[in-house]
């Protein structure tokens, strides 16, 4: 009787778990505050059963065996490494938020981290700025860029420089010299990197243009004005448009905007430049 029951145990031990029912499975990145956030205000709009994975917790995740076997309905990544592994899986609809780096594909649909290029062009107007530098990948941001030369037009000039490579940054601020009125730092990894960023801000101060950012960390080093994410509603964002999907309304192609933009100014760098028209973004 006792062997039996020793083959029973071992048998229960063997036998496959039986598959979770959940609608959403949630793939992190890792555990960081932003994207903790953005998942609290998904979580608000979105009511349906979930599971959540963080990458940075495994050493390797099967995520194709792991659809297959648990038939989440939908996927959504938090992250570039959570997006780039989401788009390998095979039909499962993916939503994605705070991902920058990763280019969507085109049955990926999700919040990006860039603004309609008109919110900061409406910045610049209002400060009197005619000419303002950019410094982009094309690869990375060559159709934001497009779509920033569009709406710009009639309004001020875009004054452009393309780089390929982040140590190609300081040579191209400097082409800049006496050429342009601010400074636009859009979120371009390459244009904009930990080796290149102090060049931005040398470069503000050497020639009195405001430098305009995407991120607050950046108001701390010299950037007169900052237009930010709010990654709650960003969240919220993403969860509305995942609760329409389960309820079968397909959800807009492709990355759309944030729709909350918080603006966040350096109060001493404002005054220095004598900056006038920053506030009320």
């Amino acid at each position: 009787m006792q062997v039996l029951r020793s083959l029973l145990f071992l048998l229960l031990l063997l036998s496959p778990l039986p598959a979770l029912a959940y609608d959403v499975l949630i793939l992190q990145s890792m555990h960081e505050k932003g994207y903790e956030e953005a998942v609290r205000g998904f979580r608000k709009e979105c009511r349906a059963s979930s599971r959540m994975i963080v990458l940075s917790d495994y050493a390797d995740l099967d995520l194709v065996r792991i659809v297959r076997e648990e038939h989440p309905k939908v996927i959504v990544a938090v992250g570039d490494r959570a997006l780039e592994l989401a788009q390998k899986q095979g039909d499962t609809p993916v939503l994605c938020m705070m991902a920058l780096n990763v280019k969507p594909r085109r049955s990926v649909s999700g919040i990006s981290m860039l603004f309609d290029p008109a919110r900061y062009l409406s910045l610049f107007e209002s400060i009197g700025t005619e000419r303002v530098g950019v410094l982009y990948d094309p690869g990375r941001s060559g159709a934001y860029v497009k779509r920033a030369l569009a709406a710009s037009r009639g309004h001020l000039r875009l004054v452009l420089r393309e780089v390929h490579a982040p140590k190609e940054t300081p040579a191209m601020l400097q082409s800049l010299r006496g050429k342009i009125d601010a400074l636009w730092m859009i979120p371009d990894v390459t244009a904009v990197s930990a080796a290149s960023t102090e060049a931005y801000f040398l470069f503000s101060q050497s020639e009195r243009v405001p430098v305009v950012s995407f991120a607050d960390v950046y108001l701390t080093m010299g950037a007169a004005v900052a237009l930010t994410i709010d990654r709650y509603d960003i969240g919220r964002q993403l969860g509305e448009m995942a609760q329409g999907l389960l309820e079968g309304r397909e959800p807009e192609e492709g990355m759309v905007p944030p729709r909350r933009v918080m603006s966040r100014t350096n109060d001493g760098v404002v005054r220095q430049l004598k900056l006038n028209g920053v506030g009320g973004h």
